[in-house]
């Protein structure tokens, strides 16, 4: 077995929560080469199992071997290595440490010189005590370059380049050191600064056991890249396996249908609607990339638990995600479910022939609707506690959705920019440690602790493996 196929092993098992398993494959894997990206998954391991000596061995000697390669991974790897030592110390309880290590992962981030004097270690005082506030770490946000695009929104994570990610990481994390550096006495050990920028090269650690490797050929040494999984054969993947995705939720009027697909695109799209089904096609597989348009699984008839009116239906559509907005024949009726993807074309049952909408808006095709004289349909009141009565919902006005979100984006940018510098540091904190789902402006609340996700019920946080 090849060392890259152990090392694999050991990154899968780290992915598992299985520790000791990932720590036993990479020791082997890096018998045979210094690899940084092993290096710094034997770190995270080592860090996970609560071996903080041996993480930030590896993390140091991965920053020296990336270094030293000079590739086009290398400044990656040297990001990560920094953002590793800054998670070490911490948990070391060196939080000046810290704050130094993840300062020089943004600085490599943005493009910085590695081997700059930047002077980040020398802000001590008389005492040797570091003297970076919250307050200029807050200022940071100003040297990070710039989105972009020009809509201003100062809570949108700004777009610099490939190290975007790492560089809010380790932005996150400065925030978490430096909230508990200024609650510690000022004789705490963890105001001291006692790391350097490049850190002393360690030696390579040895293997534990004495068990040879197996030899690896030159080629899979050059080629130190993860596994890619073997592509499944044409016709091997069940429909099952092939099916979309699905939410839905509904109104007294409506009932939108949200279908989660990656690299849809809108301009090949053919949506048709019918009384109790809808068409779509052509759609991406991800599960089975040998399906092409025209195949028959590259449609999807959705059977509908309930009838709709086509001709004021409607869809839209993103990279990741088809949206129906179904239209309900008969107001007011509450469907238990939305229905069912069946793989391939069904004819539709109905008498006239189904719609086809080309455009996110109602079909183009529809007839437009008369003068209505006749009395609206009556659609039930909800139960209600409020002395004013049961309220109709539906009855509200609602404006429509854009998709280019400049509403909202307006919004934050007039919030952020209307608020304390204490709320501007609450809001920044929050936004980026919660991915986005929580915007607090509460100081008190969020200083001393990590904001966690908190998705939309009924969602769970996945990562995108995009």
């Amino acid at each position: 077995m090849s060392a890259t196929t152990i090392a694999q092993k050991g990154i899968d098992a780290l992915a598992k929560g299985d520790h000791a398993t990932a720590i036993t494959n990479l020791d082997k894997a890096l018998k045979s080469s210094n690899s940084p990206a092993w290096l710094l998954a034997r770190s995270k391991a080592h860090q996970k199992a609560k071996n903080l000596e041996a993480a930030l061995h590896d993390a140091e000697l991965a920053y020296h071997a990336a270094a030293e390669r000079g590739s086009g991974t290398s400044r990656s790897h040297m990001i990560q290595a920094q953002y590793r030592r800054a998670v070490i110390y911490y948990q070391l309880g060196r939080f000046a440490d810290a704050d130094c290590c993840a300062k020089w992962s943004m600085l490599l981030a943005e493009g910085r010189p590695a081997r700059e004097d930047d002077g980040v270690e020398k802000k001590i005082d008389s005492e040797g005590n570091y003297t970076v506030t919250y307050d200029e770490f807050l200022a940071d946000k100003e040297n990070q370059p710039k989105p972009k695009t020009s809509d201003g929104n100062a809570l949108a994570a700004a777009e610099k380049g490939p190290y975007s990610t790492d560089w809010n990481m380790a932005f996150s994390w400065r925030s978490q050191a430096l909230g508990r550096l200024k609650n510690l006495p000022k004789d705490h050990p963890g105001w001291k600064v006692n790391v350097t920028k490049i850190p002393p090269k360690p030696e390579k650690k040895k293997a534990q056991s004495p068990e040879p490797a197996e030899p690896a050929s030159e080629d899979e040494l050059k080629e130190q890249k993860p596994l890619q999984k073997e592509a499944p054969a044409p016709g091997s993947v069940p429909d099952e396996k092939m099916k979309l995705r699905i939410d839905f939720y509904q109104t007294n009027q409506t009932v939108t249908v949200s279908l989660f697909v990656k690299d849809v695109k809108k301009e090949d799209l053919k949506v048709e609607f019918g009384k109790r089904q809808v068409r779509i096609s052509p759609i991406p597989r991800e599960a089975a990339p040998y399906v092409k348009p025209g195949d028959r699984e590259a449609t999807s008839t959705l059977v509908l638990a309930g009838e709709i009116d086509p001709s004021a239906s409607r869809w839209s559509a993103s990279p990741r995600k088809i949206e129906l907005v179904l239209q309900k024949a008969t107001p007011g009726v509450k469907w238990g479910r939305w229905g069912e993807e069946k793989m391939g074309i069904v004819e539709f049952d109905d008498q006239e022939p189904a719609i086809t909408a080309t455009s996110s808006s109602a079909a183009s095709t529809a007839k437009p609707a008369l003068p209505s004289t006749s009395t609206p349909a009556k659609v039930p009141a909800y139960p209600t506690s409020s002395k004013s009565g049961p309220k109709n919902w539906d009855s509200l006005p609602v404006e429509d959705d854009k998709e280019d979100g400049q509403d909202i984006n307006g919004f934050f940018k007039t919030l952020y920019k209307g608020s304390t510098p204490e709320q501007q540091r609450a809001m920044m904190k929050s936004f980026l440690e919660s991915n986005g789902t929580t915007l607090s402006t509460n100081w008190d609340e969020v200083k001393d602790k990590v904001v966690p996700t908190v998705p939309p019920e009924g969602v769970e946080p996945k990562p995108w493996n995009g």
